[in-house]
Order: C-alpha cells, then sequence, then structure tokens
C-alpha cells in the first residue's frame, strides 16, 4: 500500500454548540470528541498525522500534546481553505491523503481501512465516503447522474428545491492522491451562498478534469455522523454509555437500572458485582468480583477489592481493600486506602489518609492525612486537625487505639498501641501506648444564673 497522510479538521468553533469551548473538546461519555477519532487513527498505520487547528488552539494543543503535527487555519474561510493550510508541511511527502473531522467519533477502523484499500486499488484521484439517510436536512448531498455516476457534492446551502430530496448524504471523509488534492485546491472558489471555500468543489474540479473519483457507501449511517450541537452530543453519550453496559452485564455484572447508570469505557468490574440506580463509575477505575455499588455513589479512579458494599458515596482516586464497608454519605478523597473490613460511615470524610484492617469511623468524621492502624474506632464527630495556616501535618493512630467521641486530633500528634482518648478531648500532645488521654476543661456548674440573666433583663 501506498504511503498515507491523515489529516484533521478541528479549526472551527462549532457555533451550535452555543459554547466558547470547541467542540471537539466537548466531553463525550469519559472522553474529549476528537480523542474517539485519534484513537481510531492511531490503530492505522500512516506516514503522517496533521491536526488543523484554529479555534482556541491552545486549548487543543494543551489536550493533545506533541504526538501530532499541527497546522494553524488563522481565518475560517472554509474547509478547502483548511487543508490548503497542509500544503507546505506536506511539500516532501509522496502518497494518499486521508481527510477526516475532528466532530465523527463512532467512525471505525474498518471504515477507513476499506476506505484506503478501494481507493489505492482502484488508483482513483479521490474516494468519498457517503451514507442515506431518510432526513437528510443540514448534510450536503451527493449528486449522481443517470447511470448512477457522481457528478459532484451540493452543500446544503445551495441545494435547489428539488435536490433537496436526495438522501445520499456526503459525510466528509474522503481519500485523495496527494499532488491532485492540491492541484484541485488551488482552483477552488467562494462562489456559493456561503462565501466559502468548499473542500467538497474539489470532487467537482477533478470530475471536470476527466479524473476518477470513487466512493463507499456506509450502511450503518450513524458511524459518521457528526455531532454539531448539545442534542447531538447527549444522543452519542448516550450510546456509549448503553454499549459499555451491555458489554458489562455480557461479562456477569448485574446493572439494575440502565437507563440511571452512567459507566465509562475503560471501567473493569468483576462478576456479581451488583451496580444499582443513580450510579456514576468514570474511567480508571477497578472492582473486584461480588460487590454492591450504589444507589447513588460516584467512583472516579477508584480501586476497589472484592465483596465491597459502597452506598451513596464518593470515591475519588482511592484504593478499598477487600470486604470494606463505604457509607453512606461517605467522601474519599485522592490518596486514601481504606484497608480490608474496615467500616467508612455516615458523613465520614477521608482525605490522604490510611485506615488498617478492620478499623471504623462510622459518623461525622474528618479524617485528613493520617496513618491508622488495625481494629482502631474512631469516635463520632472526631477530626484530625492537620493544617496551621501554612502546612499540612500528619497523625499516626497505632493499633488497638480507642478514640473518644468529639475529639479533636492536633497534628502533628501520635497515639500509641491500644491507648485511649476521652470524649470531648482536644489532643494536643503525643499518648503513650496503653494509656487514657483526656484534654478537656473540668465541668463548673454556676448555680442561680439562669435567674440572674433574667434579672439582669428586667
Amino acid at each position: 500500500m501506498r504511503d498515507t497522510a491523515v489529516i484533521i479538521m478541528v479549526a472551527g468553533k462549532g457555533k451550535r454548540m452555543k459554547s466558547n469551548l470547541p467542540k471537539v473538546l466537548h466531553n463525550l461519555a469519559g472522553k474529549p470528541i476528537l480523542n474517539y477519532v485519534l484513537d481510531t487513527v492511531d490503530q492505522l498505520e500512516v506516514k503522517r498525522k496533521i491536526l488543523i487547528i484554529g479555534y482556541k488552539s491552545d486549548k487543543i494543543r494543551e489536550l493533545i500534546g506533541d504526538k501530532i503535527e499541527y497546522v494553524e487555519q488563522k481565518e475560517q474561510l472554509g474547509t478547502a481553505h483548511a487543508v490548503l493550510q497542509t500544503e507546505k508541511l506536506l511539500s516532501g511527502f509522496k502518497g494518499d491523503v486521508l481527510i477526516l473531522s475532528g466532530d465523527v467519533p463512532f467512525l471505525t477502523v474498518k471504515t477507513l481501512k476499506k476506505l484506503l484499500k478501494y481507493h489505492q486499488a482502484n488508483n482513483f484521484c479521490c474516494t468519498l465516503v457517503s451514507t442515506v439517510l431518510k432526513n437528510p436536512k443540514g448534510y450536503g448531498r451527493i449528486i449522481r447522474d443517470k447511470k448512477g455516476e457522481i457528478k459532484g457534492i451540493i452543500e446544503e446551502a445551495d441545494l435547489s428545491t428539488d435536490k433537496k430530496k436526495i438522501t445520499e448524504i456526503n459525510s466528509g471523509i474522503y481519500c485523495f492522491n496527494k499532488e491532485k488534492l492540491f492541484q484541485a485546491l488551488e482552483k477552488v472558489t467562494t462562489d456559493n451562498k456561503q462565501g466559502e471555500y468548499y473542500l467538497t468543489d474539489t470532487v467537482k474540479i477533478l470530475l471536470r478534469e476527466g479524473l476518477t473519483v470513487g466512493n463507499i457507501i456506509v450502511k450503518d449511517y450513524s458511524e459518521i455522523l457528526g455531532i454539531n450541537n448539545r442534542l447531538d452530543l447527549t444522543d452519542a453519550s448516550q450510546k456509549v454509555y448503553q454499549k459499555t453496559l451491555q458489554d458489562l452485564m455480557l461479562q456477569g455484572v448485574t446493572i439494575v437500572d440502565p437507563n440511571s447508570t452512567f459507566i465509562e469505557r475503560g471501567v473493569k468490574i468483576g462478576q456479581d458485582t451488583i451496580i444499582y440506580p443513580f450510579t456514576i463509575i468514570e474511567k480508571g477505575t477497578k472492582i473486584g468480583s461480588n460487590c454492591f455499588i450504589g444507589p447513588y455513589s460516584h467512583l472516579i479512579d477508584a480501586d476497589i477489592g472484592k465483596g465491597i458494599r459502597v452506598w451513596a458515596s464518593i470515591i475519588e482516586s482511592s484504593t478499598v481493600k477487600e470486604g470494606a464497608n463505604i457509607g453512606p454519605y461517605a467522601h474519599l478523597r485522592p490518596e486514601t486506602v481504606v484497608g480490608k473490613g474496615a467500616k467508612i460511615g455516615n458523613f465520614v470524610e477521608l482525605k490522604k489518609t490510611v485506615i488498617g484492617e478492620g478499623s471504623k469511623a462510622s459518623h461525622l468524621t474528618y479524617l485528613g492525612d493520617a496513618t491508622i492502624g488495625k481494629k482502631v474506632n474512631i469516635g463520632a464527630g472526631t477530626i484530625t486537625c492537620n493544617y496551621d495556616g501554612e502546612k499540612k501535618h500528619k497523625t499516626v493512630i497505632e493499633d488497638g487505639v480507642f478514640i473518644g467521641s468529639n475529639n479533636s486530633l492536633v497534628a502533628p500528634v501520635k497515639l500509641g498501641k491500644d491507648s485511649y482518648t476521652g470524649a470531648g478531648s482536644t489532643i494536643t500532645e503525643d499518648v503513650p501506648a496503653g494509656n487514657l488521654a483526656i484534654a478537656r476543661s473540668r465541668q463548673t456548674n454556676i448555680s442561680g444564673w439562669r435567674k440572674k440573666k433574667k434579672e439582669d433583663k428586667s
């Protein structure tokens, strides 16, 4: 096969998205629209990959980095003008040019390989991809003669009334002979209602010069439909989510209600785990077998072991080990590790904290920058005071410690093995192993205080 260069057009703003963010950077079921296209292209054997950028190009560069070549279209003068910006970059390249749009996320490798093979086997100057839609509104139409041969492409804005009835649409996906492409681009004019340089006009120019144009028709039209507005984005997201859920269910995962469950591609879930409604699980998350997740849970880049219950809780970039119980209404912030059989209960927040095997923080607790040993009991209302206004400090609680309710542990502080603290204590010094620490003011009852207060007011 001849060498191939891929050009992906992403210079436009995407006005119909009504957004200040470039259209191709909008999130589609867990990753930007553009990344779907790039992931597909990465599976092709091509010599060059070029991204035509324009509107807020810095944001696109920030996302993609240096793994691709860039050309900037500083003025948005049309698709032909956009492709023409690559001429200098491709000056020494010999072969074919595959042109794609960055807003067509479901285009498959299979279709692209078919396009390239058909194009090169027949030595066409251009091969385009089309499909048939019942409602073709918004798309350019493929114009054919009575013999069925392609005569050109007309954009929607330039269609006459009778041509609007044509249901075969142009996908915006092409393979060109590189030399013939740039020769045709030089001849494109703005003689159309939008006053733009249309890439579609190159087909008409090539045919007029007696050169060959081929065509493949994709039967599954959804594969080549672009995302133009927020409605399209939602429809596409639902398609990805539903396919992900179907795959998981076929692998032995129970999804109680697929209509209210959102799991991103790449999430790993073990057999016989049950996912309850209103749960969101984002990429990077791994869940073991025999777990109960949800309802109303949100997991982000979480590592969840076997036999774990997560109920109405948020877990971010944290690890939960086998047999632990999380929630309801717990929040595990990044760099938290919950040990085997541990319990993190109602309204407990953990941040950068390690909880040992069998330990419990059952309710109304904040533990930050802490290392907690095995079989520790954290009383209700306990907090680690880890921040002094400038620096974070560490709290260490060794095995078997019992923390009374409503404790403030002022870091840096260490509580030794099997020590106790009294309820209502503010612990500012280390507690030796086996000791009981009580740090609170002695109670004083003032006789007659209420009566005196009333007299003072009168």
